[in-house]
Order: C-alpha cells, then sequence, then structure tokens
C-alpha cells in the first residue's frame, strides 16, 4: 500500500526532477485577417466545388512545426493548433471565395458537381524558420483548379508567403502565420479567380 501511495506522488508531482511542474498547453486559432480585396460585382455563372485542403504528411497535425537549422524539422512541445491547418486554411479560403462574390455559388465539398469548376489545394510546408532570431513564419501551398464539364485543368501554381514572428517562439510564430496567411490567401483567391475567366 506505501509503494502504491508513493506512486501516486511521483505521478502527481508530474515525474519531473526536483518535482517542478511542466508548462501548460496552449492552443491556438489559425485565423487570417480579413481580405483587402474588393468583392466582384458580376459573378461568374459558374459553380467553385472546394475540395478539402490535402496537407503533407510531417505537417498534418496539430502540432506547431519549427526549424532552428536549415534542413530540420520539429514539434513545439507544449503549442498546438486547436485544429489542424489543412482544415483551418480550408474553412478560410472557402469563406473568402463566397466573399469574394466572384462565382455563382461555392461549395465545400470533396463530391464533384456536374459543370463545376474545382479548386483543389495542398499545404507543402507550414512552419516557424527559426534559424535566426525571431524567425519568420512560412507557408507553402500548391493549388490547382479543373474545368469538370470538360475535364481538363485550367491552371496549377504554387504560392509561398513569408511573414516575420515578432517574438522567438511559438506565440511569435503564431502571429507571423496570421499575416503570412491572411497575404497567401488573398493571392490564391486573385488565381482562381483570373484562372476561370
Amino acid at each position: 500500500m506505501r509503494r502504491l501511495f508513493a506512486a501516486t506522488l511521483v505521478v502527481a508531482a508530474g515525474c519531473l526532477p526536483g518535482g517542478g511542474t511542466r508548462e501548460a498547453q496552449r492552443f491556438y486559432i489559425l485565423e487570417a485577417p480579413e481580405s483587402k480585396t474588393p468583392a466582384a460585382v458580376v459573378p461568374r455563372p459558374a459553380t467553385l466545388v472546394v475540395a478539402p485542403t490535402g496537407t503533407a504528411g510531417f505537417y498534418d497535425t496539430q502540432d506547431l512545426v519549427f526549424s532552428r537549422s536549415p534542413g530540420t524539422r520539429a514539434y513545439y512541445q507544449f503549442n498546438s493548433w486547436t485544429e489542424r491547418p489543412g482544415r483551418s486554411i480550408h474553412d478560410l479560403l472557402v469563406s473568402r471565395l463566397e466573399r469574394s462574390g466572384a462565382f455563382k455559388s461555392v461549395v465545400a465539398t470533396d463530391r464533384p458537381v456536374a459543370g463545376s469548376l474545382v479548386l483543389r489545394t495542398e499545404i507543402e510546408e507550414i512552419y516557424h524558420d527559426a534559424v535566426s532570431s525571431p524567425g519568420e513564419a512560412r507557408i507553402v501551398l500548391v493549388a490547382e483548379l479543373f474545368d469538370s464539364s470538360r475535364n481538363v485543368p485550367l491552371g496549377r501554381r504554387s504560392f509561398s508567403q513569408a511573414a516575420p514572428a515578432p517574438s522567438y517562439d511559438a506565440q511569435g510564430a503564431v502571429q507571423g502565420f496570421r499575416q503570412a496567411l491572411g497575404a497567401l490567401l488573398d493571392e490564391v483567391v486573385g488565381w482562381t479567380i483570373e484562372q476561370s475567366k
């Protein structure tokens, strides 16, 4: 019984040397500032289907990613996203495309819609480049647009944005991600509208 009690005390102390407490887990929402692009006056007659945003394997997690030396990646220990970046970016992209007023309708689905344009996106990288202090937040996303009625590709492009992190930590990186993502979403929306002409 005494051993069980002693084991319970060790677990309650957090199993840390010296009986200290560990840092509290923090969760961040991946957001972006509002678009500065004016809404279209006349929408195109097409429906735009926005497929779920895919994510390269290492980044398909709620953990924030950083790099302290070229060619390496690691996860922040006590800092996470509230949702995986692919889900958050997809929702933000759909919202911006709807507000652009450039299409008859914008549908978020992975199912085909007859006669629609289809936008597919994938996050290739999303990490805090912390090689030098305070570093910058980097996002790389690839977009492809298809015309489903003719079954032809209309365009493919890689988008890359970076924004400075105001502090050399996860919280600073998140602020940088928000700025970089706002610029990236504006670019993707503008490109999608241009390619759909």
